[in-house]
């Protein structure tokens, strides 16, 4: 029997302990909706700390393998997977699957690496190494190299089967979207938000997403990239709402009454409150921002207190110790460099003033803050805002509701 099949792992949920079935169930179930569009027959399995997804052989060589791949490789919790058959728990079975799975290699060196987790199986892990690896040696000539070899031929003898797989994947690792609650992500066009959001997604996060604009007195091309950002943004999590929020009309106001240097923390103040309200609508737990300490003058430690200040909910940070060139290097690895790249309108950028506050205090700006009556456009902005329903790129289109 030789039985076509993708190994999928996880690394940091088998530390999970009694919550660990919690954990494997929700990512089984963000894996089956990753792939529920792809035409396909296979059945996904939960077998000995691995998933097991069985293929037909139409999925096997084809596109929908093709598309299989690339979505797993975009799930958080999974850390790596290979593809190639389960076979009959008997050495001779192991060889047979062995040998068809080596014509694929490239030319060079191999080795064998067998991890048996099933200790009844007659043979010990090295010398399976050792009789397939002699196979290989004798069918194909290729020379073994056990420190560094171009390819690597794994065995899993586990109680629920025998697994061989060459090829092997890397993932992104972390734990499956939804097991750490809900966070809502105020998200820029620029670098940062959209890699903090994707940080959260890895550590489990539901991440939904608001967006600042100063529309119509700026251009709108920063609500078509953080749309765009979004959408890349949807594949890790197979679909996301973003609100798009014009706050204008507050910071005219806030224009006419608040010192020039006082304006970016005022404006960031005013973002948190809209986004505790979208929040709620959705029973997030927290905000998230793309904030790195010390990098503009909003985000020195100072500031950061003045921003937290007029939250109820915890805010979040994961970028805090991080430098500008490790999160762009970040951003190019998930997909979102080059759209974050284009030039924007950001709405802090709006009448910005020529020196801004690096070290603000709370009493300075609630006394602002207390010469203001901003609570028709409080609602204004809520009523104008855009709620965006944004599955990820292999289903459809977006919808807009306001």
């Amino acid at each position: 029997m030789q039985k076509p099949i993708i190994v999928i792992h996880y690394g940091e949920i088998a530390l999970k302990g009694k919550n660990r079935a919690l954990f494997e169930r929700r990512l089984q179930q963000n894996i089956r909706r990753a792939l529920k569009n792809i035409e396909y027959k296979a059945n996904l399995q939960r077998v000995s700390g691995r998933f097991i997804l069985s293929l037909n052989d139409s999925a096997r060589h084809n596109l929908p393998r093709e598309r299989i791949l690339q979505r797993l490789r975009e799930i958080p919790g999974i850390t790596y997977f290979g593809v190639g058959f389960e076979v009959n728990n008997s050495l001779d079975d192991i060889i047979e699957g062995v040998i068809s799975l080596s014509k694929d290699l490239p030319a060079g060196s191999f080795k064998v690496d067998t991890r048996r987790s099933d200790k009844t199986f007659h043979l010990s892990s090295p010398e399976v190494n050792r009789r397939v690896g002699q196979a290989v040696v004798d069918r194909f000539g290729l020379p073994v190299n056990l420190n560094d070899p171009d390819s690597v031929i794994r065995i899993e003898i586990a109680y629920t089967g025998v697994y061989i797989f060459c090829a092997r994947y890397q993932g992104i690792g972390g734990l499956p979207v939804g097991v750490s609650g809900r966070v809502l992500s105020l998200i820029s066009a620029g670098f940062d938000s959209p890699v903090a959001s994707y940080l959260m997604m890895k550590r489990g996060a539901r991440v939904y997403f608001a967006h600042f604009h100063s529309a119509p007195y700026v251009s709108r091309n920063s609500i078509e990239q953080v749309h765009s950002l979004v959408q890349r943004l949807s594949d890790f999590q197979e679909e996301s709402i973003c609100y798009m929020t014009p706050i204008a009309g507050i910071q005219k106001k806030l224009i006419a009454i608040a010192p020039p240097a006082y304006r970016v923390l005022l404006y960031r103040r005013v973002m948190i409150h809209l986004a505790e309200r979208i929040a709620k609508r959705h029973k997030c737990e927290a905000l998230v921002t793309g904030e790195s300490l010390g990098q503009v003058s909003s985000q020195t430690l100072r500031n950061i207190g003045v921003v937290d200040e007029s939250a109820s909910m915890p805010i979040l940070r994961p970028l805090v110790g991080m430098d500008k060139e490790e999160i762009i290097s970040l951003s190019r690895s998930i997909g979102t460099e080059t759209i974050s790249a284009e030039p924007y309108d950001d709405c802090c950028s709006f009448l910005m003033p020529r020196q801004a506050e690096t070290w603000g205090t709370i009493e300075e700006v609630k006394e602002i803050e207390a010469k203001l009556e901003c609570s028709d456009e409080y609602e204004d902005a809520m009523k104008q805002t855009e709620k965006l329903v944004i599955p990820n790129r292999y289903t459809a289109d977006a919808t807009i509701n306001h």
